[in-house]
Parts: C-alpha cells; structure tokens; sequence
C-alpha cells in the first residue's frame, strides 16, 4: 500500500507560469485521452503528444500515469469541496425533507455534470488502486446525510436508511452519467429521484 501511494505523488509542484501551463496541458489531455479512447489508451506517450509537450517534460513532474490521474481527481475534488460547504451550511435552513433532499440531489448531479465521461472511467475503467478520495470530503459527504435526520419521521433505524439513501441515489446517478449522460441536465432527473427518497424516508407510523 505505501508503494501504491508513493508513485502518485508528483514529482514536483509546477511554480513558474510556464510551467504551470504545462502541467495544465498534460491534465487536460489525460482527461480527453481517458474520455475518448479509455484507460487501456491512456499511456504517458500518448499523453504527452496530445499535450503537444516532450515526455522529458512529463516525467519532470509526473513519474507515471497513476500520478497523473491522482492529480486530475485531486482538481476535481477540490473544485467540488466548495460546494459541499455550501450544501452543509443551507440544509439546516430547509423547511421539509423533500427541501432539503433536492439540495442535496442537486448537489450530487452538479458533481457528476461535469465531465461525466471522465466520471465513468475513473469509475468504470481505473483499477481501484489508482482512484483516490480526500478525506475531508468524505467527511463532509458523511455530515450531509448526517443532517438528514433531522427531517425523517418514523424511521425505525435512521442509520440504516440514511446508508441505504446514499447507496441508491449514488448508484442511480453514476448510471446515468455512464449510461445517459443527458439526463444530468434534465430537470426532471432531479424531481424524480427526490420522489423516491423521500417516499422511502417519510413514512407513515408504524401500526405495531
């Protein structure tokens, strides 16, 4: 496991403008690489000639395509982080379950709108070792739906639920950014799935 970490760390952080360009272009044509032909496609090579740089330069900041694909999930997290914040500060300000679940819904598919073919290879395409979660946003995902209680009536075990709502509603989105990308910008998608959360979380009370 430490080896797996120690060869997706970069092999220096990029400090002049040009240089920062650089590492841009070989982020930017990782991500079309991975979209367009797949994970069997993507090869430092094949990065670098896309990115119309040498692949001396490549490896000057990046020892392989692992690290290179850490750092691509590593903008995509950070580039998300804010909207989590945002998301945990207006929950409690929701007047009812079905409010607070569209806040949330929402949130999930703006996530995945963006680049959604890149979602499904690192989902779908990347071995597991290679993918990578900040721990922070875990965190954050986990104080979420944590707050979700707060709006659920007669719900014998909150825990359970709240676990079973996050497994479906993650599930039922990354199919459709793998399989119906389109649907992420129909505003039906979201009204639809917060239907059927809060059909399952709002219950009547037990007769038992």
């Amino acid at each position: 496991m430490a080896r797996t970490r120690s060869t997706t760390k970069p092999r220096k952080i990029p400090a002049q403008a040009r240089s920062r360009v650089t590492v841009d272009a070989i982020i930017q044509a990782t991500a079309y690489i991975l979209t367009e032909v797949g994970w069997e496609g993507l090869t430092t090579n094949a990065i670098a000639e896309r990115a119309g740089v040498n692949i001396g330069s490549l490896y000057q900041y990046f020892p392989n395509k692992e690290a290179i694909i850490a750092e691509l999930q590593r903008r995509h997290a950070e580039a998300t982080h804010a909207e989590l914040h945002k998301t945990l500060t207006l929950l409690p300000e929701q007047p009812s379950l079905r409010e607070a679940l569209t806040l949330v819904v929402e949130m999930l598919i703006n996530e995945h709108r963006v680049a959604p073919a890149v979602h499904k290879a690192i989902t779908e395409e990347l071995p597991r070792t290679v993918r990578c979660m900040l721990d922070e946003e875990e965190q954050l995902r986990g104080q979420i739906l944590e707050s979700l209680k707060t709006f659920m009536r007669n719900v014998p075990d909150p825990d359970l639920a709240i676990y079973m709502v996050s497994v479906a509603a993650e599930a039922i989105i990354h199919d459709v950014t793998a399989e119906r990308p389109a649907l992420l910008d129909q505003p039906g998608l979201v009204v639809e799935l917060v239907a059927l959360l809060e059909n399952y979380l709002c219950r009547p009370p037990s007769t038992d």
